[in-house]
Protein backbone atom coordinates (compact mmCIF):
# COMPACT_ATOMS: atom_id res chain seq x y z
CA UNK A 1 0.00 0.00 0.00
CA UNK A 2 1.14 3.57 -0.72
CA UNK A 3 0.16 6.69 1.15
CA UNK A 4 0.92 9.68 -1.04
CA UNK A 5 1.52 13.35 -0.35
CA UNK A 6 4.08 15.14 -2.50
CA UNK A 7 7.67 13.91 -2.47
CA UNK A 8 9.77 10.80 -2.84
CA UNK A 9 10.52 10.51 0.84
CA UNK A 10 9.15 7.21 2.15
CA UNK A 11 8.31 5.46 5.38
CA UNK A 12 8.76 1.68 5.23
CA UNK A 13 6.55 -0.17 7.71
CA UNK A 14 8.21 -3.26 9.18
CA UNK A 15 10.08 -3.93 5.92
CA UNK A 16 11.80 -7.16 5.03
CA UNK A 17 15.29 -6.96 3.53
CA UNK A 18 13.89 -7.04 -0.02
CA UNK A 19 11.69 -3.97 0.39
CA UNK A 20 14.38 -2.05 2.26
CA UNK A 21 17.01 -2.83 -0.36
CA UNK A 22 14.66 -2.00 -3.25
CA UNK A 23 13.77 1.39 -1.76
CA UNK A 24 17.39 2.32 -1.06
CA UNK A 25 18.64 1.17 -4.48
CA UNK A 26 15.84 3.19 -6.10
CA UNK A 27 17.24 6.30 -4.43
CA UNK A 28 14.26 6.95 -2.15
CA UNK A 29 14.74 8.93 1.07
CA UNK A 30 13.97 6.29 3.72
CA UNK A 31 12.46 6.19 7.21
CA UNK A 32 11.70 2.82 8.86
CA UNK A 33 8.96 1.94 11.35
CA UNK A 34 9.76 -1.30 13.19
CA UNK A 35 8.24 -3.22 16.07
CA UNK A 36 11.67 -4.37 17.25
CA UNK A 37 13.76 -1.22 17.13
CA UNK A 38 16.21 -3.01 14.83
CA UNK A 39 16.81 -3.50 11.14
CA UNK A 40 15.18 -6.47 9.40
CA UNK A 41 17.06 -9.78 9.83
CA UNK A 42 19.73 -10.05 7.16
CA UNK A 43 19.67 -6.32 6.40
CA UNK A 44 22.22 -3.68 7.35
CA UNK A 45 21.34 -0.02 7.93
CA UNK A 46 21.87 1.90 4.68
CA UNK A 47 25.05 3.92 4.78
CA UNK A 48 24.45 7.46 6.00
CA UNK A 49 20.90 6.89 7.23
CA UNK A 50 20.50 8.79 10.51
CA UNK A 51 19.51 6.64 13.51
CA UNK A 52 16.54 8.93 14.19
CA UNK A 53 14.94 7.56 11.01
CA UNK A 54 14.53 4.15 12.68
CA UNK A 55 11.23 4.48 14.55
CA UNK A 56 9.79 1.94 16.94
CA UNK A 57 6.06 1.18 17.10
CA UNK A 58 3.85 -1.22 19.03
CA UNK A 59 2.03 -3.18 16.33
CA UNK A 60 -0.44 -4.41 18.94
CA UNK A 61 -1.62 -0.80 19.29
CA UNK A 62 -3.05 0.41 15.95
CA UNK A 63 -3.96 3.82 17.40
CA UNK A 64 -0.35 4.42 18.45
CA UNK A 65 0.89 3.23 15.05
CA UNK A 66 -1.47 5.62 13.29
CA UNK A 67 -0.35 8.50 15.50
CA UNK A 68 3.32 7.75 14.78
CA UNK A 69 2.79 7.54 11.02
CA UNK A 70 0.69 10.70 10.90
CA UNK A 71 3.23 12.66 12.93
CA UNK A 72 6.21 11.38 10.92
CA UNK A 73 4.60 12.13 7.55
CA UNK A 74 3.61 15.64 8.65
CA UNK A 75 6.90 16.57 10.32
CA UNK A 76 9.17 15.44 7.48
CA UNK A 77 7.03 16.10 4.41
CA UNK A 78 7.07 12.42 3.53
CA UNK A 79 5.32 11.50 0.31
CA UNK A 80 4.71 7.77 0.69
CA UNK A 81 4.22 5.02 3.25
CA UNK A 82 5.10 1.61 1.87
CA UNK A 83 4.71 -1.92 3.13
CA UNK A 84 4.31 -5.46 1.88
CA UNK A 85 1.51 -7.35 3.57
CA UNK A 86 3.77 -10.40 3.78
CA UNK A 87 6.35 -8.43 5.74
CA UNK A 88 3.66 -7.37 8.22
CA UNK A 89 2.34 -10.90 8.59
CA UNK A 90 5.59 -12.69 9.44
CA UNK A 91 6.16 -13.12 13.15
CA UNK A 92 3.12 -11.11 14.25
CA UNK A 93 0.30 -12.36 16.42
CA UNK A 94 -2.97 -13.23 14.70
CA UNK A 95 -4.86 -10.15 13.58
CA UNK A 96 -2.03 -7.68 14.19
CA UNK A 97 -1.06 -7.35 10.52
CA UNK A 98 -4.73 -6.81 9.59
CA UNK A 99 -5.04 -4.09 12.22
CA UNK A 100 -1.93 -2.31 10.97
CA UNK A 101 -3.20 -2.62 7.40
CA UNK A 102 -6.53 -1.04 8.37
CA UNK A 103 -4.72 1.90 9.93
CA UNK A 104 -2.66 2.49 6.78
CA UNK A 105 -5.74 2.18 4.57
CA UNK A 106 -7.43 4.96 6.55
CA UNK A 107 -4.39 7.18 6.01
CA UNK A 108 -4.27 6.49 2.26
CA UNK A 109 -7.13 8.80 1.24
CA UNK A 110 -5.95 11.32 -1.37
CA UNK A 111 -8.87 13.22 -2.89
CA UNK A 112 -6.54 14.92 -5.34
CA UNK A 113 -5.64 11.69 -7.11
CA UNK A 114 -7.35 8.30 -7.25
CA UNK A 115 -5.36 5.24 -6.27
CA UNK A 116 -3.70 3.37 -9.10
CA UNK A 117 -5.38 0.18 -10.21
CA UNK A 118 -4.30 -2.67 -12.39
CA UNK A 119 -6.71 -3.52 -15.20
CA UNK A 120 -8.87 -6.62 -14.84
CA UNK A 121 -7.56 -10.07 -15.77
CA UNK A 122 -8.90 -9.92 -19.35
CA UNK A 123 -7.23 -6.58 -20.04
CA UNK A 124 -3.96 -7.68 -18.44
CA UNK A 125 -3.85 -10.69 -20.77
CA UNK A 126 -4.67 -8.52 -23.79
CA UNK A 127 -1.82 -6.16 -22.88
CA UNK A 128 0.63 -9.01 -22.50
CA UNK A 129 -0.37 -10.78 -25.72
CA UNK A 130 -0.60 -7.66 -27.87
CA UNK A 131 2.85 -6.55 -26.74
CA UNK A 132 4.18 -10.11 -27.03
CA UNK A 133 5.40 -9.78 -23.46
CA UNK A 134 4.89 -13.16 -21.84
CA UNK A 135 2.29 -14.14 -24.46
CA UNK A 136 0.15 -17.25 -23.90
CA UNK A 137 -2.80 -18.72 -25.74
CA UNK A 138 -5.99 -17.10 -24.43
CA UNK A 139 -9.55 -16.61 -25.70
CA UNK A 140 -12.42 -14.50 -24.40
CA UNK A 141 -15.95 -15.87 -24.08
CA UNK A 142 -19.26 -14.06 -23.77
CA UNK A 143 -21.11 -16.81 -21.91
CA UNK A 144 -20.52 -19.84 -19.73
CA UNK A 145 -21.45 -22.14 -22.62
CA UNK A 146 -18.98 -20.43 -24.95
CA UNK A 147 -16.25 -20.67 -22.31
CA UNK A 148 -16.88 -24.40 -21.97
CA UNK A 149 -16.70 -24.88 -25.75
CA UNK A 150 -13.44 -22.93 -25.92
CA UNK A 151 -11.97 -24.95 -23.06
CA UNK A 152 -12.66 -28.22 -24.88
CA UNK A 153 -11.13 -26.82 -28.08
CA UNK A 154 -7.86 -25.83 -26.38
CA UNK A 155 -7.97 -28.79 -25.26
CA UNK A 156 -8.13 -29.40 -21.51
CA UNK A 157 -6.48 -28.72 -19.09
CA UNK A 158 -7.01 -24.95 -19.06
CA UNK A 159 -7.43 -22.07 -16.65
CA UNK A 160 -10.67 -20.05 -16.62
CA UNK A 161 -10.87 -16.56 -15.13
CA UNK A 162 -14.12 -14.75 -14.38
CA UNK A 163 -15.48 -12.00 -12.14
CA UNK A 164 -18.19 -12.38 -9.52
CA UNK A 165 -20.92 -9.85 -8.67
CA UNK A 166 -18.56 -7.79 -6.51
CA UNK A 167 -16.03 -7.50 -9.33
CA UNK A 168 -13.50 -9.87 -7.75
CA UNK A 169 -11.75 -12.13 -10.25
CA UNK A 170 -11.55 -15.87 -9.72
CA UNK A 171 -8.98 -18.14 -11.34
CA UNK A 172 -9.91 -21.81 -11.63
CA UNK A 173 -7.72 -24.59 -13.07
CA UNK A 174 -9.85 -27.10 -15.02
CA UNK A 175 -8.14 -30.42 -15.65
CA UNK A 176 -10.92 -32.57 -17.14
CA UNK A 177 -14.54 -32.60 -18.32
CA UNK A 178 -15.85 -33.22 -14.81
CA UNK A 179 -13.94 -30.19 -13.57
CA UNK A 180 -15.30 -28.13 -16.47
CA UNK A 181 -18.87 -29.07 -15.59
CA UNK A 182 -18.21 -28.16 -11.97
CA UNK A 183 -16.77 -24.78 -12.99
CA UNK A 184 -19.80 -24.04 -15.19
CA UNK A 185 -22.21 -24.86 -12.38
CA UNK A 186 -20.32 -22.68 -9.89
CA UNK A 187 -20.08 -19.79 -12.37
CA UNK A 188 -23.85 -19.85 -12.91
CA UNK A 189 -24.66 -20.24 -9.21
CA UNK A 190 -22.31 -17.42 -8.19
CA UNK A 191 -23.57 -15.27 -11.09
CA UNK A 192 -20.17 -14.68 -12.63
CA UNK A 193 -20.45 -12.32 -15.57
CA UNK A 194 -18.86 -12.05 -19.01
CA UNK A 195 -16.24 -11.80 -20.26
CA UNK A 196 -14.79 -15.17 -19.31
CA UNK A 197 -11.11 -15.74 -20.06
CA UNK A 198 -9.92 -19.21 -21.08
CA UNK A 199 -6.14 -19.65 -21.02
CA UNK A 200 -3.68 -22.44 -21.57
CA UNK A 201 -2.59 -23.97 -18.28
CA UNK A 202 1.04 -23.04 -17.66
CA UNK A 203 3.42 -25.41 -15.94
CA UNK A 204 6.79 -24.91 -14.33
CA UNK A 205 8.38 -23.52 -11.19
CA UNK A 206 6.24 -20.83 -9.62
CA UNK A 207 7.61 -17.54 -8.31
CA UNK A 208 5.80 -14.74 -6.52
CA UNK A 209 7.00 -11.24 -7.41
CA UNK A 210 6.05 -8.52 -4.92
CA UNK A 211 6.24 -5.04 -6.39
CA UNK A 212 5.59 -1.54 -5.10
CA UNK A 213 5.15 1.36 -7.50
CA UNK A 214 5.87 4.98 -6.64
CA UNK A 215 5.09 7.62 -9.29
CA UNK A 216 5.52 5.05 -12.05
CA UNK A 217 8.78 3.67 -10.60
CA UNK A 218 8.42 -0.07 -9.96
CA UNK A 219 10.31 -1.47 -6.98
CA UNK A 220 10.69 -5.25 -7.08
CA UNK A 221 10.85 -6.04 -3.37
CA UNK A 222 11.00 -9.83 -3.59
CA UNK A 223 11.05 -12.78 -5.98
CA UNK A 224 9.94 -15.69 -3.81
CA UNK A 225 10.00 -19.36 -4.88
CA UNK A 226 6.76 -21.19 -4.13
CA UNK A 227 6.14 -24.89 -3.62
CA UNK A 228 9.19 -26.90 -4.71
CA UNK A 229 10.70 -24.14 -6.85
CA UNK A 230 14.42 -23.53 -6.34
CA UNK A 231 15.86 -20.01 -6.13
CA UNK A 232 16.81 -18.60 -9.52
CA UNK A 233 20.26 -17.38 -10.57
CA UNK A 234 20.71 -13.62 -10.86
CA UNK A 235 20.38 -13.56 -14.65
CA UNK A 236 16.97 -15.24 -14.62
CA UNK A 237 15.79 -13.03 -11.75
CA UNK A 238 16.80 -9.97 -13.79
CA UNK A 239 14.67 -11.26 -16.68
CA UNK A 240 11.65 -11.69 -14.41
CA UNK A 241 12.10 -8.18 -13.00
CA UNK A 242 12.22 -6.75 -16.52
CA UNK A 243 9.09 -8.65 -17.60
CA UNK A 244 7.06 -7.58 -14.56
CA UNK A 245 8.15 -3.96 -14.92
CA UNK A 246 7.24 -4.07 -18.61
CA UNK A 247 3.71 -5.20 -17.75
CA UNK A 248 3.26 -2.42 -15.20
CA UNK A 249 4.58 0.15 -17.68
CA UNK A 250 2.29 -1.11 -20.45
CA UNK A 251 -0.66 -1.01 -18.06
CA UNK A 252 0.15 2.57 -17.08
CA UNK A 253 0.36 1.59 -13.43
CA UNK A 254 1.47 4.61 -11.39
CA UNK A 255 1.30 3.66 -7.73
CA UNK A 256 0.31 0.77 -5.54
CA UNK A 257 1.24 -2.72 -4.43
CA UNK A 258 1.10 -5.62 -6.86
CA UNK A 259 1.74 -9.32 -6.82
CA UNK A 260 2.68 -11.09 -10.04
CA UNK A 261 2.80 -14.88 -10.40
CA UNK A 262 5.46 -16.06 -12.82
CA UNK A 263 5.95 -19.61 -14.08
CA UNK A 264 9.41 -20.67 -15.26
CA UNK A 265 9.43 -23.75 -17.47
CA UNK A 266 10.80 -25.23 -20.67
CA UNK A 267 9.33 -22.33 -22.69
CA UNK A 268 10.91 -19.69 -20.46
CA UNK A 269 9.27 -17.43 -17.89
CA UNK A 270 5.70 -16.24 -18.36
CA UNK A 271 3.27 -14.23 -16.28
CA UNK A 272 0.32 -16.28 -15.06
CA UNK A 273 -1.47 -13.53 -13.15
CA UNK A 274 -1.00 -9.99 -11.88
CA UNK A 275 -3.13 -8.67 -9.05
CA UNK A 276 -3.36 -6.04 -6.36
CA UNK A 277 -3.40 -7.98 -3.09
CA UNK A 278 -6.37 -6.13 -1.54
CA UNK A 279 -8.58 -7.10 -4.52
CA UNK A 280 -7.74 -10.80 -4.69
CA UNK A 281 -10.10 -13.74 -4.68
CA UNK A 282 -9.50 -17.10 -6.22
CA UNK A 283 -11.02 -20.32 -7.31
CA UNK A 284 -11.36 -22.43 -4.20
CA UNK A 285 -14.48 -20.63 -3.01
CA UNK A 286 -12.76 -18.58 -0.30
CA UNK A 287 -11.75 -14.96 -0.08
CA UNK A 288 -8.04 -14.46 0.50
CA UNK A 289 -6.32 -11.95 2.72
CA UNK A 290 -4.12 -9.43 1.00
CA UNK A 291 -0.93 -11.37 1.63
CA UNK A 292 -1.87 -14.39 -0.46
CA UNK A 293 -2.03 -15.43 -4.06
CA UNK A 294 -4.49 -14.39 -6.72
CA UNK A 295 -4.40 -17.98 -8.02
CA UNK A 296 -5.25 -21.19 -6.28
CA UNK A 297 -2.52 -22.72 -4.15
CA UNK A 298 -1.20 -26.10 -5.10
CA UNK A 299 -2.05 -25.93 -8.79
CA UNK A 300 0.22 -25.64 -11.78
CA UNK A 301 -0.37 -22.62 -13.92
Amino acid sequence: MIIRQAAERVVLVRPGPGLLDAAVVAGLDVWVVSDTGAWPPGAEPPSGLPPQRLLRADFDDPAALRSLLTRTVAEHGIGHVLYLAGDLERGLASGVSAAAEDVLRELSADPGRPAGRLPDAVTVRRILNQSRTSAVRAEEAGSVAEACALAEDFPLPVVIKSADKSGCWWTVPVHDRSGLDQWAQQAVTARHSAPYLVEELLTGARFRVDTLTVDGMHLVAAITPEGNAAPLPDREQAGIRATVRALLDLAGYERGTTRTDVLVGARGSRIAAATEPDRERHGNGRSRASVTSGIERGTDR
